[in-house]
Protein backbone atom coordinates (compact mmCIF):
# COMPACT_ATOMS: atom_id res chain seq x y z
CA UNK A 1 0.00 0.00 0.00
CA UNK A 2 2.50 2.36 1.06
CA UNK A 3 4.63 1.27 -2.13
CA UNK A 4 1.88 2.29 -4.58
CA UNK A 5 1.76 5.48 -3.01
CA UNK A 6 5.22 5.76 -3.90
CA UNK A 7 5.14 5.13 -7.54
CA UNK A 8 1.88 7.19 -7.93
CA UNK A 9 4.00 10.09 -6.29
CA UNK A 10 7.03 9.35 -8.57
CA UNK A 11 4.83 9.14 -11.68
CA UNK A 12 3.08 12.24 -10.85
CA UNK A 13 6.57 14.00 -10.52
CA UNK A 14 7.42 12.51 -13.92
CA UNK A 15 4.11 13.78 -15.50
CA UNK A 16 4.97 17.37 -14.06
CA UNK A 17 8.08 17.67 -14.76
CA UNK A 18 7.40 16.71 -18.80
CA UNK A 19 4.49 18.69 -19.11
CA UNK A 20 6.86 21.70 -17.57
CA UNK A 21 9.28 20.31 -20.61
CA UNK A 22 6.10 20.97 -23.00
CA UNK A 23 6.79 17.27 -23.86
CA UNK A 24 4.19 14.86 -24.62
CA UNK A 25 3.97 10.92 -23.24
CA UNK A 26 4.97 10.12 -27.26
CA UNK A 27 8.42 12.05 -27.28
CA UNK A 28 9.77 11.36 -23.72
CA UNK A 29 8.72 7.66 -24.62
CA UNK A 30 10.88 7.99 -27.78
CA UNK A 31 13.67 9.83 -25.97
CA UNK A 32 13.68 6.43 -23.67
CA UNK A 33 13.11 3.68 -26.18
CA UNK A 34 10.06 2.87 -24.47
CA UNK A 35 6.39 2.90 -25.20
CA UNK A 36 3.88 5.69 -25.19
CA UNK A 37 1.81 3.30 -23.01
CA UNK A 38 4.38 2.61 -21.02
CA UNK A 39 4.82 6.35 -19.93
CA UNK A 40 1.12 5.92 -19.23
CA UNK A 41 1.36 3.28 -17.18
CA UNK A 42 4.48 4.67 -15.32
CA UNK A 43 2.78 7.97 -15.16
CA UNK A 44 -0.31 6.51 -13.11
CA UNK A 45 1.74 4.63 -10.96
CA UNK A 46 0.68 1.31 -12.45
CA UNK A 47 4.54 0.26 -13.79
CA UNK A 48 7.35 0.13 -11.37
CA UNK A 49 10.26 1.90 -13.47
CA UNK A 50 13.53 0.22 -13.24
CA UNK A 51 16.48 1.39 -12.23
CA UNK A 52 17.81 1.82 -15.97
CA UNK A 53 14.24 3.62 -17.22
CA UNK A 54 14.43 6.13 -14.06
CA UNK A 55 18.03 7.28 -15.25
CA UNK A 56 16.78 7.78 -18.81
CA UNK A 57 13.29 9.52 -17.80
CA UNK A 58 15.41 11.61 -15.84
CA UNK A 59 17.78 12.33 -18.74
CA UNK A 60 15.33 12.80 -21.12
CA UNK A 61 13.76 15.35 -18.94
CA UNK A 62 17.10 17.11 -18.18
CA UNK A 63 16.40 16.31 -14.24
CA UNK A 64 18.60 14.43 -11.78
CA UNK A 65 16.88 11.23 -10.67
CA UNK A 66 16.24 12.96 -7.06
CA UNK A 67 13.93 15.71 -8.55
CA UNK A 68 12.00 12.70 -9.84
CA UNK A 69 11.80 10.55 -6.34
CA UNK A 70 11.96 13.37 -3.81
CA UNK A 71 9.16 12.52 -2.44
CA UNK A 72 9.71 9.05 -1.91
CA UNK A 73 12.92 9.20 0.13
CA UNK A 74 13.32 10.39 3.47
CA UNK A 75 16.13 12.66 4.12
CA UNK A 76 17.18 14.31 6.63
CA UNK A 77 18.86 17.83 6.09
CA UNK A 78 21.85 17.52 8.69
CA UNK A 79 24.22 20.43 7.58
CA UNK A 80 23.41 23.93 5.61
CA UNK A 81 24.29 22.60 2.32
CA UNK A 82 22.00 19.44 2.57
CA UNK A 83 19.64 22.20 3.30
CA UNK A 84 20.21 24.13 0.41
CA UNK A 85 19.61 21.01 -1.60
CA UNK A 86 16.60 20.68 -0.30
CA UNK A 87 15.33 23.90 -0.41
CA UNK A 88 16.11 24.13 -4.04
CA UNK A 89 15.40 20.76 -5.22
CA UNK A 90 11.91 21.44 -6.88
CA UNK A 91 12.01 25.54 -8.19
CA UNK A 92 11.33 25.77 -11.54
CA UNK A 93 14.23 26.86 -14.31
CA UNK A 94 13.35 30.81 -13.47
CA UNK A 95 13.17 30.02 -9.31
CA UNK A 96 16.70 28.38 -10.07
CA UNK A 97 17.81 31.23 -12.06
CA UNK A 98 17.01 33.72 -9.80
CA UNK A 99 18.23 31.86 -6.57
CA UNK A 100 21.34 31.36 -8.29
CA UNK A 101 22.10 35.47 -8.80
CA UNK A 102 21.33 36.07 -6.23
CA UNK A 103 23.54 33.32 -4.19
CA UNK A 104 26.09 34.29 -7.20
CA UNK A 105 26.22 38.40 -5.31
CA UNK A 106 26.53 37.13 -1.73
CA UNK A 107 29.06 35.12 -2.80
CA UNK A 108 30.99 37.71 -4.45
CA UNK A 109 30.51 39.89 -1.86
CA UNK A 110 31.59 37.81 0.82
CA UNK A 111 34.60 36.60 -0.96
CA UNK A 112 35.47 40.17 -1.40
CA UNK A 113 36.63 40.54 2.21
CA UNK A 114 37.35 38.42 5.42
CA UNK A 115 34.95 39.25 7.52
CA UNK A 116 31.31 37.61 7.00
CA UNK A 117 28.71 39.60 5.71
CA UNK A 118 26.25 41.05 8.16
CA UNK A 119 22.62 40.86 7.38
CA UNK A 120 22.11 44.41 6.95
CA UNK A 121 24.65 44.23 4.36
CA UNK A 122 22.82 41.63 2.30
CA UNK A 123 20.12 43.56 2.65
CA UNK A 124 21.99 46.68 1.13
CA UNK A 125 23.30 44.45 -1.92
CA UNK A 126 19.99 42.88 -2.78
CA UNK A 127 18.91 46.08 -3.02
CA UNK A 128 20.85 47.40 -5.30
Amino acid sequence: MVMDLLYKKFGNRVREKRVMNNMSQEKLAEKCDVSTSYIGLVERGERKASLGVVLKIANALDVTPNALTMDSIKHKACNNKDKLVLMINDFDDAQLNTTFEIVNQIHSYIKKGTRKAAYKDIDELLSD
